[in-house]
């Protein structure tokens, strides 16, 4: 038999909710709210000896909201609470009516998984284990935290729990929750707790009773999908770009924003504000762009206090000393201009971050000066004005028509309307940087 979990009323919790008030024939607004719920019972259960039985999960300090369909609870628990619910294998997720079952996995993989058994295999769900861990590692810092609620559903008639409406609790006494939203947020904070408890001393800020809200809702499994499409699907979210520009949490915006700040001339090019390019606005870069740029730069997701201003330093050099020898890289030149080149391509701009490492290294070698001076003449051989020739082909290196682009996936010729387009993943970003090592000499 699986242990009981009493979710006790946490100290900042509610103890007061408002008292339901009476309606019709001595009712309590509560239990017309969920009288036509299927799942709650008219009376609680007992032991043996008289006590109330608790169930496997009580909810305390419980408030409702709506009625019927639309009904809904909130409660408030602690990390350690969710945890313990996950353990006695209570939260689940249906894949079906979530991000889902990969297309390419088996037949026959089950859909139903419990919070319990850790994150599902990215082989075959659609699941990503980054996104988690990077939350469980803030928690485990004991950072400050702004997310929404996490989201519990208990589906109509596959349950059995009482509404106690003096204590303001709901105990479940047969059922499972499922999370229609919110998953790795709860493996997040399964992993968080399980690696506290299994050494408490590794991190002294993590806090066990650090709380959360839960919204209780009472949705069929269709009803889960819906929720899921509206949460996840229908918003229109902020652009990646503004977002970035916002926060002071993500260490990459952080670097790019301080690049910006010791390149004015190059700032002024960068779209802050959404991920796209006008042909109207002088653009021709977003910051979310950047910021992917900087991951390339700094090789890596975080950048330590210490390392942001020396990085950017280096970075906001080479890119000054770049936009000295590319127009499209400076303010004034116009869309169709840039259009005919990749000197501003976001593919392009991942295959400067290879340069920029070189720079780096030859900055703490040769030191300032003399680094400077090479790299002056380095990039002079990407200057419009200093022709290339490739097989028979002569002209800007960085224009489209160049034939090498074209040799290594960076471009390709569409046969129907003859344009030419640009191909930006990790495969042509970093054959765009070996190229841009060749062309300058550096790197070797």
């Amino acid at each position: 038999m699986e242990a009981a979990i009493s979710l006790s009323c946490p100290p900042l919790c509610d103890r007061e909710p408002s008292r339901a008030v009476a309606d019709g024939a001595g009712q309590t607004t509560v239990e017309l709210v969920i009288r036509d719920i299927a799942g709650f019972i008219d009376e609680p259960k007992f032991t043996p000896t008289g006590a109330q039985y608790r169930g496997r999960l009580t909810l305390p300090g419980v408030q409702w909201t709506g009625r019927g369909r639309e009904a809904f609870a909130t409660a408030t628990v602690t990390l350690e609470q969710i945890a313990d619910a996950a353990e006695s294998r209570i939260l689940w997720t249906d894949q079906s009516v979530q991000r889902g079952i990969k297309p390419t996995a088996p037949s026959g993989l089950p859909r139903e998984l419990s919070l319990s058994d850790g994150y599902p295999d990215d082989r075959y769900y659609v699941f990503d284990s980054s996104n988690a861990d990077e939350l469980t590692d803030k928690l485990l810092r004991g950072e400050r935290l702004f997310l929404n609620s996490l989201v519990w559903n208990l589906r109509p008639g596959h349950f059995e729990a009482y509404w106690d409406d003096n204590e303001k609790e709901v105990t479940l006494y047969s059922g499972k929750v499922y999370l229609p939203d919110s998953h790795h947020r709860h493996q997040a904070i399964l992993k968080a707790v399980r690696a506290f408890r299994d050494r408490p001393a590794a991190y002294p800020k993590f806090d066990p009773s650090k709380e959360f809200k839960v919204e209780l809702y009472f949705l069929s499994r269709e009803d889960e999908g819906n929720y899921f499409f509206d949460k996840n699907q229908r918003p229109k979210p902020t652009a990646l770009s503004k977002a970035y520009d916002l926060t002071t949490e993500d260490d990459l915006s952080t670097l790019a924003k301080r690049v910006l700040d010791k390149a004015p001339s190059f700032e002024a090019g960068v779209n802050r504000a959404t991920d796209r390019l006008s042909k109207k606005a002088p653009h021709f870069v977003t910051l979310s762009t950047l910021r992917e740029v900087m991951r390339t730069f700094a090789g890596s997701n975080e950048v330590e206090e210490a390392e942001l201003d020396g990085l950017a330093a280096t970075a906001a050099e080479f890119l000054e000393m770049l936009a000295e020898v590319r127009p499209e890289l400076r303010p004034g030149t116009s869309h169709l201009e840039r259009e005919q080149s990749l000197a501003s391509a976001a593919v392009m701009m991942h295959g400067y971050a290879a340069l920029m490492q070189d720079y780096g290294t030859d900055l703490a070698k040769l030191g300032s000066e003399r680094a400077r001076l090479t790299w002056g003449e380095r990039l002079s051989l990407l200057a419009p004005t200093n022709e290339y020739d490739h097989d028979g082909w002569r002209g800007d290196f960085l224009s489209k028509e160049n034939p090498l682009w074209q040799e290594l996936g960076v471009t390709r010729v569409d046969r129907e309307s003859g344009k030419i387009l640009v191909s930006n993943n990790g495969g042509t970003r970093a054959r765009a940087g070996t190229a841009l090592r060749r062309r300058v000499g550096s790197g070797t």
